[in-house]
């Protein structure tokens, strides 16, 4: 295993370029600060490192701070350029960037991302995810939907028949029969799993050539459109977003409230809206007048003076009698009851000492 490591020549070019960004500016390289091009020769060079070097000689700039150590570099920098070996290293680390300081060596700077940045493709992810699920779940539900339109068309009697439309005669024949269909509307249960009657079943109504899902007060919603398609802004992220800005206009007078699209306006609005619209006055129910009118007619038909209605009667008034009789004595009306008589024993005991004497 063999490990690759900077080389004496290379700290030395990494010490210069550092020494000249410090010193003359960021990204001066070796050839702007001669005042030459990449592709130059070495006679350019040299032509462009004495011109240089005596604007930078230290006798023509005396009391400039730092002048002798720029002058030294500027030689450096022109052996380098003149070398042809050093420079094509220089150049390489020129074209393809050069390390930094580290602190223990030249390393070359990547990239660190921040937490910003590790939430950011946290959010992206998982917002892909969610989509992906979504994509996924409006599929199924799209084969659930179509089988359930088979079946309801097929429970129905309403088939098309796909083979009918290869003559012109049977193409006519068929619109014939779609426009008798959509007269049709018919109430169709339908199993919940596909070749299984055990399942259970699921009610729906059949009208032309829509299916329909029936509900308990009468209103009917196209099947077609349960599947619900995806879409990036009900993903969890842009979703969150709407229920924070809901809640924050939530204090908002109902006046601006009203004037925000249903979609940006708070939950509890939106179901108070639903809640007026669908408020109508109650419709009273018509008064039930089988029983009055089943007892005229019981009246009406028999006779005061009939059997029937004299016995009954006359049970009527014996048991009113009775009932008198038996309170007559607690409600102080004064009448004494009668008296028992003696009864068969008391006769037979009677005969019997009547016979002895």
């Amino acid at each position: 295993m063999v490990a690759w490591a900077w080389t004496k020549e290379d700290h030395e070019i990494f010490d210069l370029v550092s020494a000249l960004e410090a010193a003359e500016g960021r990204g001066t390289s070796f050839y702007s600060h001669i005042g030459v091009s990449p592709s130059a020769s070495p006679a350019e060079i040299t032509k462009a490192y004495r011109r240089k070097s005596l604007e930078l000689h230290p006798d023509k700039n005396p009391g400039v701070k730092g002048i002798q150590g720029r002058f030294e570099r500027l030689g450096v920098i022109a052996q380098i350029l003149r070398s042809p070996t050093d420079r094509e290293r220089y150049d390489f680390f020129n074209k393809n960037g050069v390390p930094t300081w580290r602190g223990t060596g030249y390393y070359y700077s990547r990239f660190r991302p921040t937490l910003l940045h590790t939430l950011s493709f946290l959010v992206v992810l998982s917002s892909g995810f969610h989509y992906l699920v979504m994509r996924l779940n409006y599929a199924r539900d799209r084969r659930r939907v179509g089988y359930f339109d088979r079946a309801a068309k097929t429970a129905a009697g309403y088939n098309k028949d796909k083979d009918k439309d290869k003559d012109k005669k049977d193409k006519e024949r068929f619109k014939e029969k779609a426009g008798n269909v959509k007269e049709w509307k018919r109430k169709v249960k339908v199993p919940m799993v596909e070749g299984s009657e055990f399942a259970g079943t699921l009610e729906l109504v059949v009208e032309g050539d829509e299916v329909f899902l029936p509900h308990d007060d009468g209103s009917l919603t196209p099947l077609a459109g349960l599947a619900t398609p995806p879409s990036m802004i009900r993903t969890w992220p842009f979703l969150l977003l709407i229920s924070l800005f809901q809640r924050s206009i939530s204090a908002l007078p109902e006046s601006v409230q009203d004037s925000l699209p249903l979609i940006l306006r708070p939950a509890t609005a939106i179901k108070l809206h639903e809640d007026e619209s669908n408020d109508t006055p109650p419709t009273l129910a018509p008064p039930r007048v089988a029983g009055s009118r089943e007892s005229r007619r019981s009246k009406s038909s028999t006779p005061r003076d009939s059997p029937v209605t004299t016995e009954l009667e006359s049970d009527a008034s014996g048991e009113a009698e009775e009932l008198g009789n038996g309170n007559g004595e607690t409600a102080g009306e004064g009448k004494k009851k009668k008296k028992r008589g003696v009864g068969k024993a008391g006769g037979m005991r009677r005969r019997k000492m009547a016979l002895n004497r």
